[in-house]
């Protein structure tokens, strides 16, 4: 009976056709033999530590993944996944909470790997708290400890009574899900996200098409309590940290809400002046 192929060689082959690129086209980015490439996934060689990262690097595979294929070929992790209130990260941190002040009167917000809300400014608390009490919208929901913003988005106790354009937001946090799926295919959760937006009771079937024929420049997420009440049009936009070397850092966005009118302007900061 032949011996198994080792984990780190089906791994390093999985990533390598998930990206499409050929054992020759790898060799050429990590500056190896096509030869040295193809022993590697068959298990016939083994790599260093140096050379692990090198074709983790050339594939672009996230920090955590890179871990977790260094781990399957015996060697420890490289990258950290520090906790952003850790002094080794206040610095990070401190970023953070400067681009979540600057933004104000507008709503940022902070957050992680599972789209989980983890740091906010005031504007947008106090732009929640218009509609729901996001806490206490959660806990009743059941208190989901990942991608709690979309959740709140999709339940009739959180904000979707409130979102003029529900189906259009949603189809957009699908569009954003499969996108990162395409990214990280070892993502463990995401799928489930897909799968949780797909099986809605609302979601109308071209959801279930990948892509739409006539995206729009941006897609606005407008939201109102009740008719006759302040309509806030809004977009958004994501920042994230530049060549960061830590799992957490990688994987922590901001996004910043912006007003699409003039309404909508003129609304947040007389909600900043009431607060």
């Amino acid at each position: 009976m032949a011996e198994p192929t080792p984990i780190f060689a089906t791994l390093l082959k999985q990533w390598r056709q998930h990206r499409h690129v050929s054992q020759l086209e790898l060799a050429t980015i990590a500056g190896v033999s096509q030869r040295h490439v193809s022993f590697l996934e068959t298990g016939r060689a083994n790599p260093s530590k140096p050379m692990v990262l090198a074709l983790a690097h050339s594939l672009d595979i996230p920090l955590r993944e890179q871990n977790s294929l260094l781990q399957s070929a015996g060697f420890s992790a490289a990258f950290t996944e520090g906790k952003l209130d850790e002094d080794s990260h206040a610095v990070f941190r401190k970023a953070l909470e400067q681009t979540l002040a600057h933004q104000e009167p507008y709503p940022a917000m902070v957050l992680d790997g599972q789209w989980n809300l983890i740091m906010a400014n005031d504007a947008a608390m106090n732009f929640f708290g218009l509609f729901i009490d996001p806490f206490a919208a959660l806990a009743e929901i059941g208190s989901p400890s990942e991608f709690q913003i979309v959740r709140l988005c999709l339940h009739e106790k959180g904000f979707q009574p409130y979102i003029v354009n529900w189906e259009e937001l949603v189809a957009m946090f699908l569009s954003r899900a499969r996108r990162a799926l395409i990214a990280n295919p070892k993502h463990a959760t995401l799928p489930v996200l897909i799968d949780e937006i797909l099986s809605h009771e609302q979601a109308p079937e071209d959801w279930r098409r990948v892509w739409s024929a006539h995206p729009a420049p941006a897609v606005q997420m407008i939201m109102q309590k009740a008719p006759g009440h302040t309509r806030y049009c809004m977009f958004t936009m994501l920042a994230h940290f530049g060549s960061p070397g830590d799992v957490t850092l990688e994987e922590v966005s901001v996004e910043m809400f912006y007003p699409a009118d003039e309404t909508t302007r003129q609304a947040f900061a007389d909600l900043a002046a009431r607060h």
